[in-house]
This record gives C-alpha cells, structure tokens and sequence, in this order.
C-alpha cells in the first residue's frame, strides 16, 4: 500500500524515498518541511545516499550524521558509566533497544538515531537499580513517569538546553530502567514474559560488548514495542525502518498475532512484502486504516483504538479500552497542558467514531481472542 493522498506531499515524498524510490523535485519549502518531519521521527539519516536528492539537501543530512556520530560516541561512554555502575552493584540487565538493533537488523549503525538507553531489570532489583545509579549521580528527570514500563528517566546534571537541533551532541543521555516489556493491566492484553531471562546473550557492537536478548527475541521486542507505541497514539516510523530492513535481509519464521501486527505495519510503511495470519478483524483494520498511525503524526486520529479492540476478546476489555482511549486524561506526549489534551481528543473523537463504526460492520464477527500472541505459548 503506498503512501496515501491524505498524508501531505512532503510526508509522503519521505515515504517513497525511504522505500527506494529517487527524490522527487520539490520546492525548497517543501524540502524543509520534510526534513522537519523525518528529523523529529528518526528517519532523515536513512535518506542518505538516495538518487537524485539536491545538493544542499544531501549537505544539510551529512552535517546530521556529523552530529549523530559524536552524539553516538557520547552515548557509548555513558552506557559504559552505568554499565559499571550497576555492575558493581550485582544486578544483572538486559540492554533494551538502541545499541542491540545494530546487529542482525541490516541497518547501517552510523545512521541510528538512539536519544536514552533503556535498560531491562528484574522487577526485585529496580529499587537497586535505582539506588546505584544516584550514587554514580544520576536523578530522576521530569515530572512523572513516561509510562507503566518504566520509571522517571534518570540523567546526570545538566545545563543544556533545547534549541530545536534533534542531533545536538550535547544532548543529555537519559538511562531508563525498565521492570516489564509490556503493561497488561494497561492494555488488557496479557504477555509473558516469565521466561525472558533465559533468552540472553552478549552483543559486541560499536566497539561495546552488552548483554542483550537473544537474536529471536530482539526480533520479537522490537515488534512489540511499535505496536505498543502505535496502541497509545504515538507511533515510531525509524522502528518500523528497522523491522523493514530486517524483513528485507532474512526470512522470518511464524510469528505471533501480536509481533505479526508489529511487522505488518513495517511492511505497509516501507513496500516490504510480508505475510502474516492475523485475525479478521485485525487484517480488515490494515486494509483501512494501516497509515493511521502516520497520519496521526500530522492531524490527530483515534483509529488505533480499532485495532486495540481487534486485537481484545472480551467485551469487559473492549469497554476499558474504549472509554479510557476516547477520554481527554492522557496524550502520546505527557508534557502537555490539559487543554492541549482536550483540544486534541476533540479534534479527533467525531472522525474516530465514524470510521471505526464503519469498520466494525465491515469487520468479521468472528472473535480474536483465541489467536491474538502466541508469546505465552512460546518460550519466550
């Protein structure tokens, strides 16, 4: 499925480029406003080495990848810092993300934009965790936790401010200890992950050797977690590349429901041919609405809220997920006011509740609760 018309032109100019297409001739305003969205979803450095991009443009993303290189560099060293910070302290991690999507992804590791490190621990050792890191002089950060799966983020004391350049070396690194991989209660969609910590192993990338999650299962996060961030109305377009660039380089086995969702979306984004069995409802969501999430990006939508019911069994859980998605209490952004919040939900609670009627009549009345993941049958 190609970009759709509702996407403005320059967004979908990115769209074709990033799925192998030459650039196209676009004015100079237009160049900007692409390059504006792909700086702010991670996408502008993949741009690199596409056919017929003008000449200022091509300088404009090498002076971002300079950045990025020394922004990376930085990243390595206070990875290294909290690494022995918790090392010395006993407890076991897991990097999450980041630094282990740079082996076995088919990606260039030069064009990564990573901004924290997320790091997975076991729920008995967080406060641990938490305790070694102030004592290597990292404080919690913001003003409340950025979700369910994990805490404030912590950083070191910093003086740097914001000046609108997503590639700023000086950026300060925030570390994010993480207790699960996925909220159930949240999202009444149950994941086990009882047996992850059977599935680890060491990674040697960028001159960092990490502990990491197995191969298999790095493939399997890295699905979940774009569904997860497209369930809650804040969808990773650089995550989806990645799962595309895996799709490209080597065949995937039988995937779950959930994970199968997750490199559909991949594949929709980025011309990447896939095949998943995914459940009626599920699939005849991809058919209307698979570049929502994207659009969302520009003009705020709520058609993510169908596929979350898709992807439910019950109608107690169906009822949850819908009053706690159509209320104005919460946005993808947490920093904002609650009038932007109110502004926002109403901007899209009428066209949300038309198209997903439209839907549910069209969708198989078949229910999807015996297929939605196969995670806890697997071992994960």
């Amino acid at each position: 499925m190609i970009p759709p018309p509702v996407l403005p032109p320059a967004v979908r100019a990115a769209f074709h480029m990033l799925r192998g297409q030459p650039a196209p001739n676009l004015s100079p305003a237009e160049w900007d406003e692409l390059l504006a969205f792909t700086d702010r979803t991670q996408l502008t450095l993949h741009l690199l080495g596409v056919p017929g991009l003008p000449g200022p443009v091509q300088q404009q993303i090498a002076a971002r990848r300079a950045r990025n290189l020394a922004r990376r560099e930085r990243l390595g060293e206070e990875y290294a810092r909290v690494a022995r910070a918790l090392q010395a302290s006993g407890i076991p991690f897991v990097v999450l993300k980041g630094f282990t999507h740079e082996v076995g992804f088919g990606i260039d590791p030069s064009l990564r934009v990573q901004y924290d490190l997320d790091l997975l621990c076991r729920p008995s050792d967080l406060p641990a965790a938490h305790e070694s890191l102030r004592a290597a002089g990292y404080r919690p950060h913001g003003e409340k936790r950025l979700s369910a799966e994990h805490s404030r983020p912590l950083v070191r004391p910093f003086d740097w401010r914001w000046r609108g350049d997503y590639f700023d070396p000086g950026m300060p690194a925030a570390v994010e200890l993480h207790g699960s991989l996925w909220d159930s209660a949240h999202d009444r969609i149950a994941v086990n992950e009882s047996a992850l910590w059977d599935r680890r192993e060491w990674l040697d990338t960028g001159g960092l050797r990490v502990p990491a999650l197995d191969e298999d299962a790095r493939f399997d996060f890295a699905a979940l977690h774009l569904l997860r961030h497209v369930l809650r109305n804040d969808a990773r377009p650089a995550h989806a590349f990645e799962l595309a660039q895996l799709l490209r380089t080597r065949p995937l086995g039988r995937r779950g429901v959930l994970e199968s969702a997750g490199f559909r979306f991949a594949a929709e984004w980025f011309g990447t041919p896939y095949h998943a069995d995914l459940p009626p409802g599920v699939e005849s969501w991809f058919c209307d609405f698979a570049w929502s999430p994207i659009a969302n990006l520009v003009r705020p939508n709520k058609d993510a809220i169908w596929l979350h019911l898709a992807l439910l069994g019950g109608w107690r859980d169906r009822a949850h997920v819908l009053a706690h998605r159509l209320t104005p209490f919460r946005l993808p952004h947490p920093q904002s006011g609650f009038g932007e919040r109110l502004r926002y939900h109403a901007g899209a609670f009428a066209p949300a509740l038309w198209s997903g009627l439209r839907w549910w009549r069209r969708r198989a009345a078949a229910s999807t609760a015996a297929q939605i993941s196969d995670w806890n049958r697997r071992s994960v």
